[in-house]
């Protein structure tokens, strides 16, 4: 037994599929396929039950994946620790960034921290939120940003750094357009271009209409911003987007509106692994983070002018 078939392991109990578990691995499914077999037929138990198209623990494997985990993160603590004593500021970093976050503010932050550390990598992965707390969780991630504040202080240590309301994005010749504000309550009957499911922001929005008394009209799902502002552009549906992006966003082709009655946040946060000490890179990343990110709005605000496409 090697510390890699207890990862792969907790990978699939995490996920609830050997699928997902290989993606977030990033190796082929059926690499992880027989290395729970094996390590299955190395304990002697059947770890999964696989008769059903999610894949859960068997009472063997529930019992097997607290030891698992126990283990894995004593490994991690361990070298985690090894590195700290080094104190040396070099390595790597991974970071998990959603699609829809402000990219070009963040390359600002990454193109900083590098000037300050040039010897430290970093690893960028770009998912929704939900993608990302998983990633930390496994160990896939060190650090991570998500749209919305976190779910579980168990699990995660955290901060929050922006609380931004969402927008309707309109093409120029919707009704909405010229109005100084959109009930929610009147997009029933719009045709809504959302954010894909991996992103909490979609599960916001549809408990909000649900709340609201009606069920979305939704006319295209994606994980891309450009796909969603292009479709309204040619006013084949409504956005729903953070107001900090529609700031930067070209007034020619779409009109942003407030969103009202009820008024949708979009929270900033940055999330680590609680209990998982984090290598000496990754900590100077978080402290550096923590302090460019003290006065976030203002520098944001600073680089949206910059950066407006408007012509």
């Amino acid at each position: 037994m090697e510390m890699v078939h207890l990862q792969y392991f907790i990978a699939v109990a995490r996920h609830k599929s050997f699928s997902k578990a290989a993606e977030v691995s990033h190796v082929s499914q059926s690499v992880v396929s027989k290395l729970v077999k094996d390590l299955e037929q190395e304990v002697g138990f059947v770890l999964f039950d696989r008769s059903s198209k999610k894949v859960t623990l068997t009472d063997a494997g529930a019992i097997f994946l607290t030891e698992a985990d126990k283990v894995v993160t004593l490994f991690n603590n361990l070298t985690a620790d090894f590195d700290n004593k080094c104190k040396l500021p070099r390595g790597k970093v991974s970071i998990g960034l959603p699609l829809m976050a402000d990219a070009v503010s963040f390359a600002q932050l990454l193109g900083q921290f590098r000037n300050h550390y040039p010897e430290i990598e970093t690893e960028l992965y770009e998912y929704g939120s939900k993608k990302i707390e998983l990633a930390i969780q496994d160990g896939m991630l060190d650090v991570g940003i998500i749209c919305r504040l976190p779910g579980n202080p168990e699990v995660f240590n955290s901060f929050t750094f922006s609380h931004d309301p969402l927008q309707v994005v309109v093409h120029p010749l919707h009704r909405f357009a010229q109005l100084s504000e959109v009930n929610l309550s009147d997009l029933t009957h719009e045709p809504l271009i959302l954010s894909s499911s991996d992103f909490s922001l979609h599960d916001e929005i549809i408990k909000k209409c649900s709340q609201a008394g009606f069920q979305p009209k939704i006319a295209l799902e994606t994980s891309q911003r450009e796909l969603m502002v292009q479709t309204v552009a040619i006013n084949l549906g409504i956005a729903i987007i953070p107001k900090n992006v529609c700031d930067s966003l070209n007034h020619n082709l779409v009109r942003a509106v407030p969103l009202v009655n009820p008024e949708i946040v979009h929270s900033m946060s940055v999330i680590w692994k609680k209990g998982r000490p984090l290598s000496y890179p990754a900590k100077l990343y978080l402290d550096f983070v923590q302090e460019y990110l003290f006065d976030w709005p203002q520098k944001r605000g600073r680089i949206s002018k910059a950066t407006r496409l408007d012509p």
